[in-house]
């Protein structure tokens, strides 16, 4: 994602979901806070009138002089409903729902609040229940847990608090005759003011948060745009600097691989050279004989014979030089080309092992290989000889301590359906469970200084798993050996498909 720009809306995309999750919660969370404040307000009217009224109930009512603002109440049935004080002075019963109604008349006259005493069977046509109130003491029937609503929408939109009136002891005096018993519900009391309460204080709180996700939202999304532009740019800096180390590596290796084929080939080439230069003396002596006025036949069978063990030891050794050569070629432009070709795996792996014979030739170290001659593959034979190249060099350095030790490496590849398998083995020093878990690592190396440039193995599980399209694998134990296992397709085009 960091190589390529255009996914990187997509990174922004997803924080603006974040940010606009988090508003969304914060919004939800303050609509359930400015609702909880509510409540407690519409629950704290409820206690203090129940409170006043079971006060009253107690005390059995209160007087209070006949007013025009308190006239005696026509719903109330006592026969001591009004009394005069021994001045003259009217008074008139004041019972716990006639104080609830006057205590509505001063608490609307003074706020936006609104309290209603009701009930299923109210005395007063006054207290009847409006549709709301009506579901709620139903609801009171089964559940005595308060009612809070929001009723209608927009400006005109209420929140509604009720909760039950119970009937305890000091209510009996008045509410007995109706047929209640103590613990029932006799009815509610509503409680009531405009939504905008509310409102007032969500779309304030709203614009807050609003301005502060989206200053959130632009800032952060700047950082990790600008944070994505510098972490790509030295992505890709440090990505080519490591090809250029990989492809010196390489180099170096092909360096070292014709060294190594130099020094061999000077071997056939001087006998071949040697043989060549005989065979023209025993030519020059066979011209002298011949210049002579008698020659015996025994002499010319033996310059001929000569001459025909100097021109096979020439030809042989050319051969050998010419087979050199040809593999050396093959292996030297398959490892410098990741071209795909039809190849046979057995020749490759031949191919590989007269190379790096120079390597191998005055170490105890012996070559096992073990793979059959019809085993057709196509693909990067290159990519192959490369990562064989690497595992023998790698067993050559740290297995055998540079070839001062011997042992066996044993090479051997199998074809299970459409799969190669090589399993690539020695029985050198091993590896701890530490360098084990770094093994295919860039740059590590346990022989820092001493020839290890610590990519040998990161190349090798490079080509296993993005040339060849397989997979590589590595097991060992310290004084055990090392062991790899590499499985790719047969033919690099299933290799394509399976990548797509």
């Amino acid at each position: 994602m960091i190589r390529r720009p255009a996914w990187w809306p997509l990174l922004i995309l997803f924080w603006g979901l974040v940010t606009f999750a988090s508003y969304a919660w914060h919004i939800h969370e303050l609509e359930r806070h400015a609702n909880t404040m509510a409540a407690m307000r519409g629950r704290l009217v409820f206690d203090l009138i129940e409170s006043t009224r079971l006060w009253a109930a107690k005390h059995g009512g209160v007087y209070a002089p006949v007013t025009a603002d308190s006239p005696p109440n026509p719903w109330l049935d006592s026969a001591e409903k009004n009394i005069s004080t021994p001045s003259g002075v009217l008074l008139t019963l004041i019972n716990p729902a006639y104080m609830t109604r006057q205590l509505n008349e001063l608490i609307a006259a003074g706020s936006d609040m609104q309290v209603h005493l009701t009930s299923l069977k109210p005395l007063n046509p006054d207290n009847r229940p409006d549709s709301w109130e009506r579901e709620s003491l139903d609801h009171f029937e089964t559940d005595r847990s308060e009612r809070i609503s929001i009723v209608g929408a927009g400006a005109t939109a209420s929140f509604r608090y009720m909760a039950p009136l119970e009937v305890k002891q000091a209510c009996l005096t008045c509410h007995a005759k109706q047929g209640y018993r103590l613990g029932d519900v006799r009815g509610g009391i509503s409680v009531s003011f405009p939504a905008s309460y509310i409102y007032t204080i969500i779309d304030a709180q709203k614009r807050d948060f609003m301005d502060i996700h989206g200053a959130v939202f632009v800032l952060f999304g700047l950082l990790a745009w600008g944070s994505l532009l510098v972490t790509r740019r030295n992505l890709l800096s440090l990505e080519e600097i490591r090809r250029d180390l990989i492809e010196n590596e390489k180099m170096a290796s092909l360096g070292r691989m014709v060294a190594g084929f130099a020094h061999e080939l000077n071997t056939p080439v001087g006998v071949a050279v040697g043989a060549t230069s005989q065979s023209q003396e025993l030519v020059a002596e066979l011209g002298r004989l011949i210049d002579r006025e008698e020659v015996s036949e025994a002499d010319l069978r033996q310059r001929l014979s000569l001459l025909g063990d100097t021109s096979a030891l020439a030809l042989s050794n050319l051969r050998r030089a010419a087979a050199m050569v040809q593999s050396f070629k093959r292996t030297a432009v398959d490892q410098t080309s990741e071209a795909e070709r039809n190849y046979d795996l057995a020749g490759v792996i031949d191919d590989v092992s007269r190379t790096l014979y120079a390597s191998f030739k005055n170490t105890g170290i012996r070559v096992e290989i073990d793979c059959p001659r019809d085993i057709k593959l196509f693909g990067s034979a290159g990519a192959l000889e490369q990562l064989l190249t690497n595992l023998l060099q790698n067993s050559r350095l740290h297995a055998f301590e540079d070839g001062t030790r011997s042992g066996v490496v044993r090479i051997q590849a199998r074809l299970e359906e459409d799969r190669v398998r090589i399993d690539f083995s020695d029985d050198g020093a091993g590896m701890d469970a530490d360098t084990l878990a770094h093994a295919f690592e860039p740059f590590f190396t346990t022989r820092r200084g001493s020839g290890g440039s610590g990519l040998g193995l990161y190349i090798a599980y490079n080509l296993a798993t993005r040339i060849l399209g397989g997979t590589i694998s590595c097991s060992s134990q310290p004084g055990h050996g090392t062991r790899f296992l590499i499985v790719f397709p047969r033919n690099c085009h299933e290799k394509d498909s399976a990548q797509s």
